[in-house]
């Protein structure tokens, strides 16, 4: 026997409703959790780039590219090719390079693309013993390919930074 009263029927679609919003409730935790591990994934990148750059690693830095990488370094647009040499260059004219990067915040764009932006401090001494003193920003995207994440685009912005009163030039020291 078929019984046609709204509330039979009102409740049938109650309950088809309650079952869709409860996929959907989960499908919603379940991407939520896989940009969290996207996020996870993209931050330990980020300290891998941050290794490589401070360990003067140019190679390891180059791996962390994309072939097609882009760069806006300062306003001016570099390609991977200008920075993988421009990197090896830098690297191999450095005695120091210390830089602290901060305000690290990473954005999931889906399961394999995010923006990771944060601040720097650099102190570079060079091979002649020049101190360069620099702040700023960097932004990333990256990209995961195959399993792999490295950095599609980037754009830092430099500025000089102005030296610590522990060590400026002592003029009545040699």
């Amino acid at each position: 026997m078929i019984i046609h009263s709204p509330f039979v029927r009102f409740a049938a679609v109650a309950v088809m409703l309650s079952a869709a919003c409860t996929r959907a409730s989960e499908e919603t935790r379940r991407r939520a959790s896989d940009l969290a591990q996207v996020k996870t994934e993209v931050e330990a990148a980020v300290w891998a780039f941050h290794a490589a750059d401070t360990a003067r690693d140019a190679e390891a830095v180059i791996r962390l590219l994309w072939p097609e990488y882009t760069m806006l370094a300062d306003g001016s647009r570099l390609s991977y090719e200008q920075v993988a040499a421009g990197s090896r260059e830098f690297m191999a004219g450095l005695a120091l390079f210390h830089t602290d990067w901060y305000d690290l915040q990473v954005t999931p764009l889906g399961q394999d693309a995010a923006v990771a932006s944060f601040q720097f401090r650099d102190s570079i001494v060079t091979n002649a013993g020049e101190l360069i003193r620099n702040r700023g920003t960097t932004i990333f995207v990256w990209q995961r390919r195959g399993g792999e994440w490295r950095v599609l685009f980037a754009d830092a912005n430099h500025r000089p930074a102005a030296l610590p009163a522990d060590i400026r030039p002592d003029p009545d020291h040699d």
